[in-house]
């Protein structure tokens, strides 16, 4: 039963990431877009920490860190939507959107006692956001309407390999696909001409990333665990359609005066950055767990040539290193408990900080929150099976040196159904 019911959420899925709309922030114009790629609903619920498995029971998937898939011992299917709305901040204006999409659809499988795989789709990036910007400096304020749409998606498989019962090691490799379109139109207060400015690029390539996790039991049942991942740097291919004409109206019809500027190459590329994360956690097994993490990113070596000659004249971007920074834990009452529900649901918290990886008009986009989860346990009590909700609030960027601020609330959920379903019958 559970089968046919895994089989319909995916059919259902599939239909629904065509017309998924993930961003409405500006900020997700600039590079290849907003990262989408990091965690999971439950490491959601503690602060975004995925270097490590979030999952006390170890029976759920984690494809940013292949290693730490050690423990999974069940086939394990999961779907994972999210939504958030955003209020927006500029100068004394306040403007608020909302967005909802499937967040991930994977499934992963034990291959051996020593060995997992599985293989997945996420977003990855994503471009999305409708502005008009107002350059009132000059004589004649001059307008510029942006609006973009469109991301980067990823189909991924890991593979992982217990080296022995306390060090695993493991590989992602992904690939990235997807398009994303861009249009502005700047015009001067006064003036009947208009100049038009629309990129499409189409990109595509590969990614891999690799990961360990060291877990060492201690005394009273106290565990501890280190993690590593190393993302590597890659080239993709960029292919774009570059195009500026200039029209005017005659009424309420377009009238295309001339054609500027028209550029389509066919063999960029754009080059991604390496990423590097630490994590550590201690706790208790099946009781309490408290995680810290640390993310590089190396952003100054990002390279689009799509966009590297055509900044807006309103904003000067330049992309530098990042880093996140995030703390968070899990607590469970009691996981054994006959008496209380409550008792054996896993309560999730966190808080992170996040230093940007570009400056517009000179100052870095950084932003900070804080995140509650809780997973709920369904289906039978010895399969692991789980609802996972997760909760975030909170804060990018500033209204100050002419920039936006967006005040977040995140809401995530994500269904785990595990079974056996490659056991060997002992009688036909």
């Amino acid at each position: 039963m559970k089968k046919w019911i895994i089989s319909g959420i995916v059919l259902f899925t599939l239909q629904s990431i065509q017309a998924q709309e993930l961003s409405s922030s500006p900020y997700s114009g600039y590079g290849i877009g907003e990262p989408l790629f990091d965690n999971n609903t439950e490491q959601g619920g503690m602060a975004g920490i995925s270097t490590l498995n979030a999952n006390p029971y170890g029976q759920s998937a984690n494809f940013y860190n292949p290693a730490a898939n050690a423990a999974l011992r069940m086939v394990n299917f999961n779907v994972s939507l999210r939504g958030d709305n955003t209020q927006f901040k500029f100068s004394d204006k306040k403007e608020n959107a909302g967005t909802a999409y499937i967040s991930n659809l994977s499934l992963a499988f034990p291959l051996s006692a020593k060995s997992q795989a599985g293989f997945g789709y996420q977003p990855y990036t994503t471009t999305g956001y409708n502005v008009l910007k107002i350059d009132s400096t000059s004589q004649n304020p001059i307008n510029a309407q942006n609006k973009a749409n469109g991301g980067i998606n990823t189909v991924h498989a890991f593979y992982n390999r217990n080296i022995t019962p306390e060090l695993s090691v493991g590989i992602r490799a992904g690939f990235l696909f997807g398009d994303q379109e861009k249009n502005e139109i700047i015009s001067v207060d006064g003036a009947s001409l208009l100049t038009d400015h629309d990129t499409n690029v189409s990109y595509s390539g590969y990614q891999f990333a690799l990961g360990t996790v060291y877990n060492k039991k201690l005394n009273n049942d106290y565990r501890l665990n280190v993690g590593a991942t190393y993302t590597l740097g890659s080239k993709i291919k960029a292919q774009y359609t570059n195009l500026i004409t200039t029209y005017t109206y005659n009424g309420s019809s377009m009238i295309n005066l001339d054609t500027i500027s028209f550029r389509h190459d066919k063999e960029a590329k754009a080059q991604l950055p390496h990423q590097v994360s630490l994590a550590a956690a201690f706790g208790k097994d099946l009781k309490w767990n408290i995680a810290a993490e640390a993310k590089y990113t190396g952003w100054s070596q990002f390279e689009n040539p799509v966009y590297d000659e055509n900044q807006s004249y309103l904003s000067q971007v330049a992309h530098k290193d990042s880093y996140r920074l995030a703390l968070g834990g899990y607590f469970i009452p009691n996981f054994n408990s006959y008496k209380s529900y409550f008792d054996r649901v896993i309560y999730r918290a966190g808080v992170y900080y996040e230093k940007g990886g570009f400056y517009i008009n000179q100052h870095q986009i950084n932003r900070y929150g804080a995140t509650l989860g809780f997973g709920l346990p369904v289906g039978k009590t010895n399969d692991g099976s789980m609802l996972n909700i997760a909760l975030e609030y909170g804060k990018r960027g500033s209204t100050d040196y002419n920039l936006i601020q967006e005040n977040y609330l995140g809401f995530r959920v994500g269904f785990d159904f595990n079974d056996i379903w490659f056991r060997k019958r002992v009688i036909d």
